[in-house]
Formats: C-alpha cells, structure tokens, sequence
C-alpha cells in the first residue's frame, strides 16, 4: 500500500514538473498571422484579403494586439474581431478576448484595400491552466 501511495505521489510531482512553465514556452511568434488575396469585383484596383490569426501555442492567448499603422478598409470590419486603437498605430484582435490553440480557434477577417496591410503581433497576455 505505501509502494502504491509513493507512486502515485511521484506521479503527480512529475506531472506538476511538466505542465509548470508552458506560459514561458509560449510567445508571440505562437500568433501565426496569414494573408491571402483574392480579386476583389467591388472596384477596379482594389483587392480582397482574408486575414487569419492563428494561435499555434497550447496555452490561450489574449489581449492580442497587433500592428496596423494606417489600416483602412473599403469593406466594413466588424470591431468585435479586429478593431482600431486610438493612436491608429495598433489594432486589438477578438475584442481582447483569447484564442485557443489550433485552427478551430482561428481568428478571421477580410478587408479590401488597393495594398496589403502588415498585421504583426505586438502584445498578448498568456494564460495556461
């Protein structure tokens, strides 16, 4: 019985081992941030792009800031996925809400422009459980 309660103890120390320290793995080169451009039939000049944000880290990322210097649109953007900050230096992602690991989490949105717009990520807040 004492073997088994030692075991079980060393188990969980080794497991608590593992999982300590994921927020330190984890960094904004996890954001993974991907354009693709279509032709846009809205105006002669103009094109579509569809922008995905995914978070390729096992702990949830927040808070996402990215850089957006500039940023216009000629299709509306819906502020609950990527708004404007107040300087129009950076843009918040998701309404600051997190993004969980994977492509089912990814974030989305398309804007329509007559050049592309760099979306680099600047700031995220880290949570693991």
């Amino acid at each position: 019985m004492e073997d088994k309660l030692m075991s079980i103890f060393l188990f969980l120390v080794l497991f608590c081992l593992c999982n300590q320290g994921n927020a330190e793995r984890c960094s904004l080169s996890d954001l993974a941030v991907t354009q693709t451009a279509v032709p846009s039939s809205r105006a002669e000049g103009y094109t579509k792009y569809t922008v995905t944000v995914e978070n390729r880290c096992i702990c949830t990322q927040g808070n996402i800031k990215l850089s957006c210097s500039g940023f216009t649109s000629s299709l509306g953007v819906n502020p609950d996925v990527l708004s404007v900050d107040g300087d129009g230096k950076f843009c918040t992602l998701n309404g600051g809400r997190p993004i969980g690991m994977g492509p089912d989490y990814a974030v989305k949105f398309s804007y329509v422009w007559s050049s592309e717009f760099s979306f680099k990520p600047v700031s995220s807040t880290i949570a693991c459980s």
